[in-house]
């Protein structure tokens, strides 16, 4: 990503990344599927804004040298400050969409117990 994507393009990248995710939570029960829906959309929003934030980190820097009149100081680039936020929440969301994965595993073990007895 070499410059930020305009707001069309943020939508486009952010459909597709709602449906490579829900492709891979496809076999979900539709109960759990509403559940899903929400964090899938929520993760990919958060993934396209975290690849903006990270392009932007990269060109400008963690930090910079900020000037308010005769006083200098190297300060954090506001940049950096909401990729470590958004990466924080974007962690815990996935954490809860990769425990609706743990509950089809749940469900094949459940499944190949029953077959052996």
């Amino acid at each position: 990503m070499a410059k930020k994507p305009s707001a069309k393009d943020q939508g486009i990248l952010i459909q597709k990344e709602i449906d490579r995710l829900n492709s891979v939570f496809i076999d979900l029960p539709e109960s759990k599927r509403e559940v899903a829906k929400e964090l899938i959309e929520r993760i990919a929003f958060m993934t396209i804004q975290l690849e903006i934030l990270e392009e932007t980190i990269k060109t400008k820097g963690p930090t910079y040298m900020y000037q308010n009149g005769s006083q200098k100081m190297l300060i954090e680039n506001p940049a950096q400050k909401s990729y470590n936020t958004t990466m924080n929440r974007y962690t815990a969301a996935y954490d809860k969409l990769v425990n609706l994965l743990t509950f089809l595993e749940e469900d094949d073990e459940d499944g190949e117990q029953d077959e052996d007895i």
